[in-house]
């Protein structure tokens, strides 16, 4: 599954195990079977630049290449626990970053799409040209995010909405 296997292209030098524990998997594949099935069947086929990441990867990822991280919220760790037994991500849920073939300079397109379609619990759009950030969780609050890199380049919150106003955040980028 691209969901848990998507550290081998982008972390290749990681050698640890990327294993989702039986709750994580549960909502992996819905997330596959509710963003991206659909996704792929309506617009194309889906990479996922970042995907499910276990505790043991995430600790790899803090080491070898931090970044804009937020791993206590973003639900890329699922239903993971640290070493303390506690849950990485105060969110339940999964999630991914995605582009998809033919829209990669178009990801406002396939913001547009989730907005309107799909069952989402959170959307953070990072640029037309990037990959864009889709989870699912138990609330399925719509909520959408843009940030965009300010005059330093370091990625900044901009405009954001739930609900039905989330689709208006993309007409007109």
């Amino acid at each position: 599954m691209d969901l848990v296997n998507w550290h081998k292209t982008r972390h290749p030098n990681y050698l640890g195990i990327n294993r989702p524990n039986m709750g994580s998997m549960a909502y992996l594949e819905k997330l596959q079977e509710t963003i991206l099935i659909p996704i792929s069947n309506a617009l194309g086929q889906t990479t996922v630049t970042y995907g499910f990441t276990s505790f043991e990867l995430l600790q790899y990822i803090k080491k070898h290449s931090p970044g804009d991280m937020a791993p206590d919220i973003d639900q890329h760790a699922a239903m993971e626990l640290n070493s303390r037994k506690n849950p990485i991500c105060k969110r339940d849920g999964a999630a991914c970053d995605i582009l998809v073939e033919g829209y990669e300079h178009q990801m406002h397109l396939v913001a547009q799409y989730v907005c309107k379609e799909l069952p989402f619990d959170r959307l953070y759009f990072y640029g037309k040209d990037c990959p864009l950030h889709v989870s699912i969780g138990p609330k399925e609050s719509k909520y959408a995010l843009i940030r965009m890199p300010n005059t330093q380049g370091v990625r900044v919150n901009s405009k954001s909405a739930t609900g039905d106003g989330t689709t208006s955040l993309f007409e007109h980028l």
